[in-house]
């Protein structure tokens, strides 16, 4: 994968590895599955921890070009963990989610989340980035994706090929894996008509918030620091460990969301935009939003 120059300092680095550990679900789910229950707390620290190691390497001609990125990671957690839920716990929000068949209270659940992007957008002040730095135009679609020897992939094919050829794997994988979990109630599949727009809707409004979160700020605050595979890898990690409450969810699930934030974080590099990344997230996320339109109807 190309990208811009990187340090050979390995200090740097092991920084922005520990970031994203502390900013990353693990410590909620070593805390929760030892038999604890919820602990604003503990999200709390992890936030303080990230923003308190984002000021003390600030002076530091060696370490302040993570400085951005810590504060990003510690964006995303109090956009996600804190505002968030305390945007959905307020009267008005709780009023309209309560009068609101379940269709419309999908847009109010996902909308919240969207803090996060607008916090993550102060770490770019001043940055001189771009939007092509930022991976936030279309791209090349028909890029070359370089060889993936595990997968199979043993020659560069056009992303036009490979994208695709995703969206097939991946949609036949994912249905199985909710088929398992949720145990969706097939006949009430006509919810998933009558919801459709709004299934629709939030799919790409999740999708793009999403994306911009854990991959497009992430991987430029990131390309002077790691290489653009390890850029990858530690975004994938964070977003796979975000899951294991999420849907997919579990161990499983957070192998397969780490999986696909690695193949979209490597479409967003190798093709230069978010193009191919946004819209097999999208289908996706459509499949998931609809196998929890049957489920909620048990």
């Amino acid at each position: 994968m190309s990208g811009g120059s990187t340090t050979t300092d390995p200090l740097p680095r092991i920084i922005a590895w520990a970031g994203v550990i502390v900013a990353s679900a693990l410590p909620t789910i070593i805390w929760r599955e030892s038999g604890h229950g919820r602990a604003p707390w503990l999200m709390i620290t992890q936030c303080v921890i990230l923003m308190v190691a984002a000021l003390v390497i600030l002076p530091s001609p060696r370490l302040r070009v993570l400085t951005r990125f810590l504060l990003a990671l510690a964006a995303l957690r109090v956009g996600w963990y804190l505002v968030a839920p305390w945007i959905e716990g307020t009267d008005l929000v709780r009023g309209w989610s309560e009068r609101a068949n379940w269709g419309v209270r999908l847009p109010i659940g996902r909308a919240s989340v969207v803090a996060g992007a607008v916090l993550m957008s102060l770490t770019l002040i001043g940055s001189g980035m771009t939007r092509r730095d930022l991976f936030l135009c279309r791209g090349n679609l028909t890029a070359p994706a370089q060889p993936i020897p595990f997968l199979g992939l043993r020659k560069a094919i056009p992303w036009t090929v490979f994208g695709p050829a995703l969206i097939v794997v991946f949609g036949v994988a994912l249905p199985l894996f909710l088929y398992f979990t949720l145990h969706p109630d097939f006949t009430a599949g006509g919810r998933i008509v009558r919801f459709l727009p709004w299934i629709l809707l939030v799919a790409a409004l999740n999708a793009a918030n999403e994306e911009f979160q854990f991959r497009n700020v992430l991987l430029a605050h990131l390309r002077n620091v790691v290489s653009p595979a390890e850029g990858v890898f530690l975004t994938a990690v964070l977003f796979g460990l975000g899951h294991y409450y999420g849907q997919p969810s579990g161990p499983i699930g957070v192998l397969m969301a780490g999986f696909a934030g690695w193949i979209w974080a490597r479409s967003m590099i190798e093709t230069r935009g978010v193009a191919w990344a946004f819209f097999i997230h999208m289908v996706q996320d459509i499949v998931i939003f609809s196998f929890l339109a049957v489920a909620a109807a048990k």
